[in-house]
């Protein structure tokens, strides 16, 4: 069996850590979890852009460490350079932010500002951690959107950067609860320290929203509703192909919110993503196995008990992600 690669094996770890991330924040019992989620999340930051720095530099750990020049006798610096160790005589490695100014500056590869965006949001819910024990209603939702917005920015430049597919390992942080928060929660007196990073989080998720191309993502916000529906007033829609599955009642403005895409707005899409898509026989096959899976299209029918009747394709804009598999991405290109 072939040895893997030391960018490769960071590459797997950066997986593990944010697999652990999740775990821990969807653990609705426990009380540290935002913390601890943004510790860990940072973590996998730091190997997966160490894992990219590493395959930029033909796997040489060389370009991870941290070197430094040291006092001679006679009270100058010396010429060579040296390994920094940190206490236990280890050598010590770049910090995640600068890897990210490392791989900048020694290779083509380039961080989104939308990332970095989001990794100092993720960074300050880290530094602040040990100020606050449980964080409030209000916090542990801006914790949700940046957390969510750090897992798919990670699953998407993990996509980019070593076509490493992991959309089947479904990552998704939970939403707080089911339940509302009570009422009187908004009357609860935060620290002075709390109430700087909500305010400091706030700030970066009203920059977040102004107009960009980016793919990425400073905070994403996360919005959950449940509405009464009658089995007759809803739409049986199942997203998988598993018969035995349970099925999932939506409405027609849930149904328009999942697939809302046309055949020709999802052309008009991918002709914008990519510079090599072209309508032909290859897109044509790989779109065609696609169309039995219904996570990704969804067909109506003028006559819903017809199903011989006429029919119109709706596409649901994850579908994006098998395309990117054999298409060339354009530099700025995104999804509507």
């Amino acid at each position: 069996m072939a040895q893997l690669t030391r960018s490769v094996r960071f590459l797997q770890k950066a997986e593990a850590a944010l697999l652990s991330s999740i775990e821990v924040y969807n653990r609705p019992t426990f009380a540290y979890r935002e913390e601890t989620f943004a510790i860990l999340a940072l973590n996998a930051w730091e190997l997966l852009l160490k894992a990219k720095l590493l395959s930029e530099s033909g796997n040489k750990p060389r370009c991870l460490y941290v070197f430094e020049r040291r006092s001679l006798k006679n009270g100058q610096q010396s010429k060579k350079l040296y390994l920094k160790r940190n206490r236990s005589g280890a050598a010590l490695s770049h910090s995640l932010w600068r890897t990210i100014s490392e791989l900048e500056s020694r290779t083509a590869s380039k961080v989104d500002g939308a990332i970095k965006g989001n990794l100092e949001a993720l960074t300050e819910i880290r530094d602040n951690a040990v100020h606050f024990v449980i964080a409030s209603p209000q916090l542990a939702k801006q914790v949700l959107e940046v957390g969510t917005a750090a897992v798919r920015n990670f699953v998407e430049l993990a996509r980019l950067w070593f076509q490493h597919d992991l959309s089947g390992r479904h990552f998704f942080l939970m939403p707080i609860g089911f339940v509302d928060a009570p009422q009187s929660s908004a009357a609860v007196n935060l620290s002075r320290d709390e109430s700087r990073l909500i305010a400091y989080l706030a700030q970066m998720a009203s920059h977040s929203t102004q107009g960009t191309k980016s793919p990425f993502n400073v905070t994403l916000e996360v919005n959950l509703s449940f509405k009464r529906t009658t089995a007759a007033g809803a739409m049986a829609i199942a997203i998988t192909n598993d018969p035995n599955a349970p099925q999932l009642s939506l409405s027609e403005d849930d149904f328009k919110k999942i697939y809302k895409w046309t055949y020709q707005q999802l052309v008009d899409q991918l002709k914008k993503r990519y510079t090599d898509f072209k309508l032909n026989s290859k897109f044509v096959g790989i779109k065609k196995p696609l169309m039995v899976d219904a996570k990704f299209v969804r067909s109506r029918y003028l006559d819903p008990d017809n199903p011989k009747s006429g029919k119109k394709d709706f596409y649901n804009p994850t579908i994006i992600g098998e395309f990117d598999k054999h298409y060339t991405r354009k530099a700025t290109a995104s999804a509507a």
